[in-house]
Order: structure tokens, then C-alpha cells, then sequence
């Protein structure tokens, strides 16, 4: 199973991100998939103050982010105690 982040992709829906979490501008398609989604009890809305649209708030999902911090090692932004 692909994860929530390609799947609102490969469906392309329109996407943004802060950190880790992903928002996805609220559609159809992308209220279908967050309907199956198996942490949908996380997922949040909110009105972007930018296009006064409705925007799910998907946390820890913004894949790109996950794939650049394990690059950089799992001590970025960390203090790593031995």
C-alpha cells in the first residue's frame, strides 16, 4: 500500500507543507482518500488565510521531508545522547 502523500499525488491533488505535516486542498478525490486513510481521526481542517480555501491538515504525512531527514541522519536538529 502507497502512502497518503502519493496517493493524493498520483489522484493530483493540490498539495503544500509545513515540516512534516502535509496539507491537501479539500476536494472530492482528496476527501475520498483521507475517508480510508487509516489515521483519519488525526487529519484536521483548516481556511488557508492564503486562497480562503478549505485545507486538510494531515500530520507526520509530507513525505519529502521524512526521505531529506533520514539523508541527513537521524540526529538532524537532535541533540544525541550516548
Amino acid at each position: 500500500m502507497i502512502c497518503i502523500y502519493q496517493q493524493m499525488i498520483i489522484a493530483g491533488q493540490e498539495i503544500d507543507s509545513h515540516e512534516s505535516d502535509l496539507y491537501v486542498k479539500v476536494t472530492d478525490r482528496s476527501q475520498e482518500i483521507v475517508d480510508v486513510f487509516e489515521f483519519k481521526s488525526n487529519v484536521k481542517t483548516f481556511v488557508s488565510q492564503i486562497d480562503g480555501c478549505l485545507w486538510f491538515d494531515i500530520p507526520f504525512s509530507y513525505l519529502p521531508f521524512w526521505e531529506k531527514r533520514s539523508k541527513d541522519g537521524p540526529s538532524q536538529g537532535f541533540k544525541v545522547y550516548k
